[in-house]
């Protein structure tokens, strides 16, 4: 599915996307909140004004098909963004340049983009779930101020208002990143204390994503551009490893399948997934099998059976890692639809 916009500024962006069939629109002084219609796919948008100059954005989404939101006309956008994904996976272009992006789980990315217009292709069957902060280049001048040395140099460019070119930088979020973003889209409050929470926590990604060692272009592994058809290629190796994720392929079975080397299936799938290619298995396992805890009647051995793991303890162990907890405190507790309804509220 594509859907296309001709908006000039993000007022606009937003309005258009409630006039699409079906789309419910809650609006009040500070915050618009999209869920969306059963035809285009399931979940919400939410956007946040905290102060002037300063919003968070909330997604959390899934498409039955490929999706691919386009924005047509030049955007005057004029924000620094701080995004950081949980999960899901998209593409982004921006006109006019050659910057082409993946958005992955676990990801942290800081960008701009003074002038946008280009398209983001969502996957089917992934959800999307991040935080985006958006602050224009005067408050953050303010926020910053008096530390410029944490800064790159392509973002103090525009910070000190001698560059207006695009930038995008990505970096593998650490769990500090992860707490702080969980915060935000889990906020437990209402009214003046909810705008006042996201503002204290929304400064404080900031200034994370910030510090040293978060952003720092210079640590990001250099990868020779992909080929479109070795793009395609990686991700029909995601969708033939999902397929059977009991009995997934080895790599060296996977790379034959889908006529690559070795070599360049797992470059690639680091390039474009931002992970190896079982280090999305185990994601996308544990992710399945929290849902599957949430939202079924099945017992923890026989979640671990349907994600692939011959032993619970095993299973239990993995999952502990990659949530802090054990299984058997998931179980029938859907937290999305806990959050999503409180959002409703």
């Amino acid at each position: 599915m594509r859907v296309k916009f001709s908006a000039t500024d993000i007022d606009e962006l937003y309005a258009q996307w409630s006039q699409q069939p079906g789309v419910l629109l809650q609006e009040d002084s500070s915050e618009t909140l999209l869920k969306l219609p059963p035809r285009m796919g399931h979940g919400w948008l939410q956007r946040v004004q905290l102060r002037p100059g300063l919003e968070v954005a909330l997604r959390d989404i899934e498409f039955p098909e490929p999706f691919v939101a386009e924005v047509s006309e030049s955007l005057d956008w004029n924000f620094v963004e701080f995004t950081s994904s949980l999960s899901g996976h998209a593409k982004a272009v921006t006109k006019g340049t050659q910057d082409e992006y993946y958005i992955t789980p676990k990801q942290s990315r800081v960008s701009f983009f003074k002038d946008y217009s280009g398209w983001t292709e969502c996957q089917s069957r992934q959800p999307m779930l991040n935080v985006e902060i958006n602050v224009t280049v005067p408050v953050l001048n303010a926020l910053i101020s008096g530390h410029p040395t944490q800064l790159s140099p392509a973002l103090s460019d525009v910070l000190e208002g001698t560059s207006t070119r695009t930038f995008s930088h990505s970096q593998t979020m650490d769990r500090v990143v992860l707490q702080a973003a969980e915060q935000i889209l889990n906020c437990p409050y209402q009214g003046l204390t909810r705008r006042l929470y996201l503002e204290s926590r929304a400064i404080e990604l900031i200034a994370l994503q910030l510090s040293i060692g978060h952003f720092d272009p210079t640590n990001a592994p250099v990868y020779r551009p992909l080929k479109a058809n070795d793009v395609d290629c990686i991700y029909h190796a995601r969708d033939v490893l999902l397929k059977d994720i009991e009995n997934p392929p080895s790599l060296g079975a996977l790379a034959q399948q889908v006529k690559l080397n070795d070599y360049k299936l797992k470059q690639g799938f680091r390039q474009v997934f931002g992970t190896t290619v079982f280090g999305y298995l185990y994601h996308y396992r544990m992710e399945r099998a929290k849902y599957l805890l949430e939202t079924s009647h099945l017992t923890v051995t026989e979640v671990a059976q349907a994600v692939g793991y011959e032993s619970a303890t095993s299973f239990s162990a993995a999952f502990k890692k990659r949530f802090g907890g054990p299984p058997k405190n998931y179980k029938g507790l859907s937290k999305s639809a806990v959050s999503h309804n409180r959002r409703l509220q």
